[in-house]
């Protein structure tokens, strides 16, 4: 009896140690718990971070679209004025050059009535008869009407150019006031597009700096888990895509652009020697290797803005990414956008078509992104 006691005692102690050991986990799974809640917090304020930045260049580039669409009207605005300060300057040549020349031949003109006032001349053409003698008192009466005429529109016309130059003075006047207001605000709006630049390039860094912690947090923990890190992501990632909007391509990263079809690189970018004429030539952009109705996918997010078809291109859609970058998607079959349509990164914009004029390379979809005039080489910013 006394045995079956202590063995059912011994029985109960291991029961509770192991029931203890159940309880305190295993130190190496409690230690890999803190560090991935460590890792949980360390997101979740690289997130934060990164937002905050991302919102901020996103207020800097709304202020610089705003200074820039300023600087037109401005510009545009300096321009008129210009054109009219030249037509006020040109009208007050004009007639300042008439106004001098009528007053030249008022003063002619009163001169020599002068002299036939004083020797009787004035009484003699107004009352001599003609040479035949025939003139009868009411033509004499309207011969000296048409003199005073004379000299009434004399003075009427000095008057008109008078006023017409003083017209023409006053709005060169109103114009040079109006030109230097312009200067004036010209200079402060370029001073705050130098602050939101400056702002600009000290945001840059920091928000280049944080994206990669990110990004290098996030692949080590994996999706976030909470709902509340899930809105916070999507609120990043909306945040971001606005940013792109604004900034285009300036924020490209390696890896960052999405593949337009599977197949590996059959033409590079930049100059090369073409198979079929054995001459140098030069390539704007980068030949896929592609099958025939294979979908092609928008490298990047945008806005289409133009489809169509183009001679050696065959039907291509050309997408606006912001920031002055465009990407023109060519050599398709089919297109399934329209222009005007809002797309994602990786959205179908077409289907893979044959070449009208075979160049060597077999089937390829045809992938060139420009900033402004400048061709831009994509392979850095494949993803593989």
């Amino acid at each position: 009896m006394r045995k079956r006691l202590t063995r059912i005692a011994l029985f109960s102690l291991v029961s509770l140690l192991a029931a203890g050991q159940a309880f305190a986990g295993d130190p190496s799974t409690r230690a890999h718990d803190r560090a991935k809640k460590l890792q949980a917090e360390q997101l979740r304020d690289a997130v934060s971070q990164e937002l905050e930045l991302t919102q901020a260049a996103n207020a800097v580039a709304r202020g610089q679209a705003a200074l820039g669409a300023e600087r037109e009207s401005l510009d545009w605005a300096t321009e008129l004025l210009a054109h009219r300060g030249r037509d006020s300057l040109r009208k007050l040549d004009v007639y300042r050059g008439h106004r001098v020349e009528r007053e030249t031949m008022s003063v002619v003109r009163a001169r020599k009535l002068y002299k036939l006032a004083r020797g009787g001349g004035m009484l003699e053409m107004m009352f001599e008869d003609g040479a035949d003698g025939r003139l009868t008192p009411h033509e004499r009466v309207l011969r000296g009407r048409t003199v005073r005429r004379l000299v009434d529109h004399d003075l009427e016309l000095l008057q008109v150019h008078a006023q017409a130059e003083t017209k023409a003075r006053d709005e060169l006047l109103t114009t040079t006031r109006e030109l230097s207001v312009l200067a004036a605000l010209e200079s402060v709006s370029r001073l705050q597009a130098d602050a939101l630049q400056l702002t600009s390039t000290q945001l840059d860094p920091a928000l280049r700096s944080t994206h990669a912690r990110r990004k290098a947090l996030q692949r080590r923990l994996g999706r976030a888990d909470k709902r509340s890190d899930r809105e916070l992501m999507l609120e990043l990632n909306q945040a971001r895509r606005k940013l792109m909007r604004h900034r285009g391509l300036d924020l490209l990263e390696h890896d960052a652009l999405v593949r337009p079809v599977k197949g590996r690189v059959r033409g590079e970018f930049g100059t090369y020697e073409d198979r079929s004429l054995g001459i140098a030539m030069h390539r704007n952009g980068v030949e896929f290797a592609a099958s025939a109705n294979d979908p092609v996918r928008a490298i990047a997010p945008g806005q289409v803005v133009m489809v169509g078809a183009l001679p050696g291109f065959e039907r291509v859609v050309v997408i606006d990414h912001g920031g002055g970058y465009l990407s023109l998607t060519a050599r398709l079959l089919a297109v399934t956008v329209s222009e005007g349509d809002e797309i994602e990164a990786g959205a179908v914009v077409g289907r893979v078509g044959a070449k009208a004029v075979p160049d060597g390379l077999g089937t390829t979809a045809y992938v060139e992104i420009r900033h402004g005039q400048r061709p831009i080489d994509p392979s850095p910013f494949l993803r593989p």
